[in-house]
């Protein structure tokens, strides 16, 4: 099974984002405590994890130690885990950040890459993640606002060095439901990782999938791990529960409607 199919593997396209933020976590409950719960209550829905690095490292070493203890655990049940690190630097750095990544202390099954400094800059994550099977993520088309105005030029000169690396996916928006379809014509046997569903205003998820309802992971963060904000903590961990059942049910529809 290679790093793609590991993903497609769980009869779901949802990947849960794993942002935490201290404030909205219950009282008396730790940031490992919460974590560990939100993966217990929604691993049957979840077709990966995607830590986004920045919160873990705001918390200094601690955080960094959850992160590695949290991506080990979570591999283990038998689900991927993709870190949201959008590394990139040159040359031996580049090969440092592949090696803690891949095969490191945050062994994880792909990782974002960003690939504005060129695609020399890359060659050393795509090496390690062919080396381990392993994924890349290319920063394609992200979601936020300003994403044409440097992202329209180099799209070109990506689409074609992801197509032809069996090792590299995208990450493609949701806000921007045309850019989708263009991308995933021009791209049709990549993996997608598409944030901006739910908290970031995408709904229109059909064009980021394939013509069989495949290719795509569509990622939740906020709107699954603050699901039932001001409640109990049992009331949040089945808010949680629910919220996962219903983003993947949305999901689910858009990957059928085709």
């Amino acid at each position: 099974m290679n790093w793609k199919e590991r993903f497609e593997s769980r009869d779901s396209a949802l990947c849960v984002g794993l942002d935490p933020v201290e404030s909205r976590i219950p009282d008396g409950v730790s940031v490992a405590e919460f974590l560990d719960a939100v993966v217990e209550v929604t691993a049957e829905q979840a077709a990966c994890y995607k830590p986004n690095i920045a919160f873990f490292e705001r918390l200094g070493l601690a955080g960094l130690t959850l992160l590695a203890g949290l991506v080990k655990s979570i591999r283990e049940r038998g689900i991927p885990v993709l870190i949201d690190a959008k590394r990139g630097d040159i040359a031996s750095t580049a090969t440092a950040y592949a090696e803690a990544y891949f095969g490191g202390p945050f062994d994880c099954d792909a990782l974002t890459v960003n690939p504005s400094l060129g695609l020399d800059t890359v060659e050393p994550f795509r090496d390690a993640a062919r080396a381990r099977g392993r994924g890349v993520f290319l920063l394609l088309r992200t979601s936020n606002p300003g994403a044409a105005q440097f992202q329209d030029a180099s799209e070109p000169i990506l689409v074609e060095a992801i197509r032809a690396e069996p090792a590299y996916g995208a990450v493609v928006g949701a806000t921007d439901a045309g850019a989708g379809a263009r991308l995933r014509a021009a791209l049709p046997d990549t993996l997608f990782l598409v944030p901006g569903f739910g908290a970031q205003g995408g709904t229109d998820l059909r064009p980021f999938f394939d013509a069989r309802g495949r290719g795509a992971l569509v990622n939740s963060s906020r709107g699954i791990l603050y699901a039932g904000e001001g409640g109990t903590w049992t009331e949040r961990k089945d808010a949680i529960r629910e919220a996962a059942k219903v983003a993947r049910g949305t999901i689910e529809k858009a990957r059928r409607d085709g």
